[in-house]
């Protein structure tokens, strides 16, 4: 073999080290991305032990709540400036926002009318079912708000309405983070319960 050829070779290999200990340096020097925060409605106290179990054949069914699209999205949203959406940063919702917030209005149905015999589920076959679409959810960080604006209806098992109206009401609460967001959805959905819970029990026993 030439000198030639030897030097070619030494030059190739110790630029192959070279290009490596590169790349070994630059993966040393990237920092992981930061972990996430897994934010969760939180839940109800348990009910009373008074409060039966109802099942598909009694009691009144909580249909899934239907939300505005932006809260199909698992960044957890405010609102800066009352106009621009923003995501609380390395945060996402642990479960769907619609999961968490139907089972934090059942246990707070559950608690303020036991008597009703709550469940949760979207079968036809149920008595009553209660159907909640939320029209309007906005939650204002800096001012401490949660305003929502919400359409209820009772139907029976034929699907004709029993009653319904419309719930708009503000609630106020440190909003400093994703959890204080969270917490602040889970005290919006107790005053909900409040107004629906009174409305649902004055209607005609089936």
């Amino acid at each position: 073999m030439s000198e030639a050829n030897t030097l070619s070779r030494q030059r190739s290999a110790a630029a192959s080290v070279w290009a490596l200990a590169a790349v070994l340096f630059v993966a040393g020097c990237a920092s992981p991305p930061p972990p996430r925060a897994l934010v969760i409605i939180p839940s109800a106290p348990p009910a009373s032990a008074s409060a039966a179990q109802a099942t598909p054949s009694a009691g009144i069914a909580l249909s899934p709540l239907r939300l505005p699209e932006h809260w199909q999205r698992r960044q957890v949203l405010h609102l800066r400036q009352d106009a621009e959406l923003v995501a609380w940063p390395d945060a996402v919702w642990a479960e769907r926002v619609e999961t968490g917030m139907t089972r934090r209005l059942s246990q707070a149905l559950r608690q303020r009318a036991p008597e009703l015999g709550w469940w949760t589920g979207d079968d036809a076959l149920s008595p009553r079912r209660l159907l909640v679409e939320v029209q309007q959810l906005d939650v204002h960080a800096a001012r401490g708000e949660v305003v929502g604006t919400l359409n209820w209806r009772v139907v029976d098992r034929q699907g004709r309405v029993l009653d319904g109206g419309s719930l708009t009401s503000p609630l106020h609460a440190p909003i400093g983070d994703a959890q204080q967001e969270a917490e602040a959805l889970a005290k919006w959905l107790d005053a909900q319960a409040d107004a629906l819970a009174q409305r649902v029990r004055s209607l005609p026993a089936r």
